[in-house]
């Protein structure tokens, strides 16, 4: 079995290279493999022009071939459709005089991937300002848009949609049919997220530029917050184990055509001011390696001095691998724990960590009940800690 997963990463890490093809001669048993992963790590319809210009979709068997293409068709006609919502919901928001920003999604596949139907989609993430979220939701509930989760209410990030009854299965991610969720978003990420001290002074408003899609105009980042932006939306995910390839192939495609011409020193300073340079460093080390795009040497270095050795030393030995084999049905807890306790640069920052972890038990019990559970919690955790370290 590992051996077989092995096989399929490599040719999943090999796929995002820069005209790279992978070793496609695969027993059945493997292809199914194959599928499932480039399924869930979005890449499918990525692969599918890929092999179509490689010439190596005619080694694939017909079955899978026929998948891959029915794929990309489907997810093609599905990110059509949400274009169309997309320009209701901005063009809403403008009428009542809301600004909006679009994050990731559509103008990503138009500026980078150079196909609305490359891109997979999950959901519409738009940034609007603190002051006039709540105008937002009331916007979006006129629109008969519902949260998704309805005890948690609006927050900020949560998704919204408008509710009806479907089918949720793994094999449908391409549907057109799939319902659409919307996020709003008033900051780029949560500050001091899980503890670590992080800030979010991230201004996705600065340099605010306009990226047409299909003939529809829509506000995005500047590519430099976009960039940072993507890193550590990616880093994130890639600690808590639930990163996708996708997002790793947007900033290799970003900096694969901008990396020249960004503004180097203004994206390293917008790290350094938001204590941001392992999250950076931990996906611009991957996009490195699986797509073949170095960063300028100063900000790579400045970036590593400033990244916790043991997670260099894991991106150095078996980061890759472990990124492949990510996913929401698959979250390693050891890893997560690992990469948690790691990306902290101090005790101080561990130790808030550490508290963060144990913070569901403290806030669900009450009493000795509580105590109990923060006990136990606690030295479980310690444990694990210890153990993932010894092993990594």
């Amino acid at each position: 079995m590992s051996d077989l997963r092995s096989r399929v990463n490599l040719a999943l890490v090999q796929s995002l290279g820069p005209g790279a093809s992978p070793t496609l001669d695969f027993d059945p048993s493997v292809w199914e493999a194959f599928w499932i992963s480039a399924r869930d790590h979005c890449l499918v319809p990525y692969l599918h022009k890929h092999w179509l210009e490689s010439g190596d979709m005619q080694t694939l068997p017909p079955s899978i071939a026929g998948r891959f293409s029915a794929g990309r068709l489907d997810n093609t006609e599905r990110n059509r459709r949400m274009l169309l919502l997309l320009d209701e919901l901005v063009s809403a928001l403008r009428e009542h005089g809301i600004a909006t920003l679009v994050s990731k999604g559509l103008p990503l596949a138009q500026a980078y991937y150079g196909d609305l139907g490359l891109r997979v989609l999950y959901d519409l993430d738009l940034v609007i300002k603190a002051e006039e979220i709540e105008q937002a939701f009331a916007v979006l509930r006129g629109l008969g848009y519902k949260p998704f989760f309805p005890r948690r209410g609006n927050e900020p990030g949560r998704p919204l949609w408008r509710p009806r009854k479907y089918s949720w299965d793994a094999e449908r991610v391409f549907d057109p049919d799939r319902p659409a969720m919307v996020e709003l978003h008033t900051r780029p990420w949560e500050p001091h997220w899980h503890g670590l001290r992080i800030e979010s002074g991230l201004d996705l408003w600065r340099g605010e530029r306009v990226v047409e899609v299909a003939g529809i105009p829509l506000p995005v980042p500047g590519e430099e917050q976009l960039l940072v932006h993507l890193a550590v939306h990616y880093a994130c995910n890639v600690i808590e184990c639930s990163a996708r390839l996708m997002h790793l192939l947007d900033i290799v495609l970003l900096l694969r055509q901008c990396g020249s011409g960004l503004d180097w020193n203004a994206v390293l300073k917008t790290i350094n001011e938001n204590r941001l340079e392992p999250f950076c460093f931990l996906a611009f080390d991957l996009a490195s390696r699986a797509g073949g795009y170095s960063l300028p040497r100063p900000v790579w270095s400045a970036l590593r001095d400033n990244t916790p050795s043991r997670i260099v030393a894991w991106l150095e030995s078996r980061a890759v691998q472990d990124v492949c084999s990510m996913g929401l049905r698959n979250r390693d807890r050891s890893l997560i724990y690992f990469l948690h306790w790691n990306m902290a640069r101090n005790w101080p920052e561990k130790a808030a960590v550490l508290l963060h972890s144990v913070r569901g038990p403290w806030l669900e019990d009450t009493g000795l009940g509580r105590l109990r559970s923060l006990a136990t919690r606690m030295h479980r955790r310690l444990q694990h800690l210890l153990h993932t370290s010894r092993l990594r």
